[in-house]
């Protein structure tokens, strides 16, 4: 049986539609849809319902399934362990974290990290999800969510905070001072709907109930930008804001949002040269960043 029908497989299984697994495998739907059909042919049974909302394991599909996974396990424990043999310094390294962590922490440091380490290819995958180090999406993240299950190796490196700002602009048009905790004539910058779960999102939700709302958006960048334009007060990290000379802090992080940033590695690939290098530069760096951070 061919690994590749059952990768397509297990992709579909786990997207729940063609287009979706396409994605996750950078190729596209019609790949993903014959290779389903030669796996269905070749063992003769129907692995999925096709429906409206998407594709959903038959009976057959679910034992599929777990055998499946089971053998894309072994696959990958064989690569992790011939990866984690590898004692060169040199290759590619791919880093999941936040988009936030990227621009502010990582890419401003990349040319200091290129010239010790001139073989080393970074790849950061900037996305709010949490990516699945054991099967490979990624070798290292950097987040704040500590995984509960999983062989890792887990370092805390330092905190990532978040504060509420203005604009100097909006505060003095607005008469506002720091410590304020009444914010019913304020205007909000917060998360579209979808998105409301993100950080910051919440806290808007319980403490600024009865503030008027003038923007929301799914990405933060733009809350940043509306906010230094004086648009309103937007929950923004503590990293970039506390430099930010047109942006006052109103409420510390204390009062806000605080969380703990991990930097997360299979045990398998410890011992990888440019991997070690990559999580070495990664921990001086959130250490360096948090110390000039006024957390």
């Amino acid at each position: 049986m061919d690994w590749d029908d059952l990768k397509h497989f297990l992709a579909v299984a786990r997207a729940g539609s063609l287009t979706e697994a396409a994605r996750a495998l950078k190729t596209s739907a019609a790949t993903v849809g014959r290779r389903i059909a030669a796996l269905e042919g070749k063992l003769g049974v129907r692995l999925f319902d096709r429906r409206q909302t998407g594709y959903s394991l038959t009976a057959s599909g679910e034992s599929v399934r777990h055998r499946a996974s089971e053998v894309e396990e072994a696959i990958l424990a064989v690569e992790r362990e011939a990866f984690g043999r590898d004692v060169r310094a040199s290759g590619k390294v791919r880093i999941a974290t936040s988009s936030e962590i990227g621009a502010a922490w990582i890419a401003p440091s990349l040319p200091a990290f290129r010239v010790a380490y001139p073989g080393i290819v970074v790849e950061v995958v900037a996305t709010p999800e949490i990516v699945n180090l054991t099967r490979r999406e990624a070798d290292i993240a950097l987040r704040t969510v500590r995984p509960a299950q999983g062989d890792f190796i887990i370092k805390h490196v330092a905190a990532w905070n978040l504060a509420l700002y203005a604009s100097c602009e909006y505060v003095k048009a607005k008469a506002l001072v720091r410590g304020m905790t009444d914010l019913s004539n304020t205007d909000i910058i917060t998360w579209t709907e979808e998105c409301a779960h993100f950080a910051g999102g919440q806290w808007l939700a319980e403490n600024a109930k009865d503030a008027q709302v003038i923007l929301a958006t799914n990405e933060r960048r733009l809350q940043y930008a509306a906010c230094r334009a004086g648009v309103g007060l937007a929950i923004l990290p503590c990293a970039t804001a506390d430099r930010d000379p047109d942006l006052i802090c109103l409420l510390r992080s204390e009062s806000v949002i605080q969380r703990e940033l991990w930097l997360v590695v299979h045990r398998d690939l410890i011992r990888v040269a440019r991997v070690r290098a990559v999580m070495d530069f990664l921990s001086d760096l959130a250490r360096s960043n948090a110390a000039k951070a006024n957390f």
